[in-house]
């Protein structure tokens, strides 16, 4: 036995010698054929490929790949590097809280005066102050709209500086920016119900489009900036009828027209550039941009209290079968209208947060996180004055009437 294991092992050390020799051997032919100028020419291309090879991917991403749109992002990337002050809490004495939203790498927020950002940890990126009346926000990626609701004043802004500004004719109804810097308005007209006008992130008009038949109530811009949509109300024999019309900016025909009867559409946004949701009073449904894909998630006579898409494309619905909004379940589902998650809760009407597969849901001064099987993941208090809460810059933050904080 001793003498077969030696005599095993022996055969081993020369099968991995025998190895060794092959690839010394292989190593050296290699070196042979190749000189350092071909080398140096495999190793150009190799990298060349690559290089290659992650344009393509951030191509598939859906990147904006401009000169412009290259030298902006190291602009915003600069205006983070010289963030100030505490942190999170962030108070806005005197100013009250219109809104917020996200934008890359932080939080926007909207106050009766100023437009500010600040980071993930809640140090200030940039301020300006604003002369709107009636202030309103739209932000996607860098870009921020601000406009003046029913007014007629507008401005563009990045993370950096200021892109465009303007005056619209007639007040403005509706608008939405889109991640690529395009952006919309829908104003009033003294000729027609409404009009459209699609903007580049510099100011210059791409597409127009008058509303002869319907009265407009919201706009949206998909994430590339190719495609448009408004939905809009009609009526006729004593039967309501929404609309959702699908452009492509540039072309004057509409590519797709989505007819509903007797109910109300209250929101329209892109799901990426494939899909388009419109969450209405009855049911919420997901339309193709493509195709005839389109898919309808029914609410089955419960009543709708409140709603977030998130970033990855599922959409929670907050609903109860009670007037008083006792008792509210929460159900996620995708494009598919499938139910992912279905929660219960005694809650009354809670504000609803999704995002990273967790379902936030705020209900007076509590917030309660849940996965998508129902497991309460945390649950933190907040100030009383607490409006909404919203998951940004990789933070689950909560919006008071003059305070933006990090939940706990």
């Amino acid at each position: 036995m001793e003498g077969d294991h030696k005599a095993k092992k022996s055969s081993d050390k020369r099968a991995v010698s025998k190895k060794k020799r092959v690839a010394s051997q292989t190593s050296g032919i290699l070196r042979g054929v190749l000189r350092n100028d071909d080398i140096k020419i495999i190793v150009k291309g190799i990298t060349a490929a690559a290089a290659l090879i992650s344009v393509v991917m951030l191509i598939v991403a859906g990147a904006d790949l401009r000169p412009s749109a290259v030298v902006q992002g190291f602009r915003d990337k600069y205006a983070f590097t010289h963030a100030s002050g505490e942190g999170f809490p962030v108070s806005f004495t005197g100013n009250r809280i219109v809104g917020i939203s996200n934008v890359k790498r932080g939080t926007a927020v909207l106050t009766n005066t100023k437009c500010l950002v600040v980071d993930g940890n809640g140090r200030q990126v940039s301020s300006v102050n604003h002369l709107l009346s009636s202030p309103e926000m739209e932000s996607d990626g860098g870009y921020i709209l601000l406009y003046d609701s029913m007014g007629k004043d507008y401005t563009v802004r990045t993370l950096s500086g200021e892109k465009c500004s303007g005056v619209t004719e007639n007040s403005i109804i509706c608008a939405d920016m889109s991640a690529s810097g395009v952006f919309a308005l829908v104003t009033n007209s003294e000729t027609n119900n409404a009009r459209l006008a699609v903007y580049s992130p510099d100011g210059g008009v791409l597409h127009k489009w008058k509303s002869v038949n319907y009265k407009i109530s919201d706009v949206a811009v998909s994430p590339s900036g190719q495609y448009i949509a408004v939905c809009g109300y009609s009526t006729g024999d004593g039967v309501l009828v929404t609309t959702v019309i699908l452009q492509k900016v540039g072309i004057k025909r509409n590519l797709k027209e989505f007819k509903f009867e007797n109910t109300l559409i209250a929101d329209i946004e892109f799901d990426g550039n494939s899909k388009l949701v419109a969450v209405g009073d009855e049911f919420a449904t997901f339309l193709s941009v493509k195709d005839d894909n389109n898919t309808i998630y029914d609410y089955n006579g419960r009543t709708l209290n409140s709603y977030d898409l998130s970033e990855d494309g599922d959409l929670a619905l907050v609903f109860s079968e009670h007037s008083d909004g006792r008792n509210s379940s929460v159900v996620v589902i995708g494009a598919d209208t499938k139910e992912k998650a279905v929660i219960e809760t005694e809650m009354t009407a809670p504000y609803v947060d999704l995002e990273n597969g967790r379902v936030n849901l705020l209900y007076q001064s509590d917030v309660s996180s849940y996965n998508y099987k129902g497991k309460l993941l945390r649950q933190s208090e907040v100030q009383a004055d607490c409006q909404s809460v919203l998951t940004s810059g990789g933070r689950l933050l909560a919006k008071g009437v003059m305070y933006l904080g990090e939940v706990e």
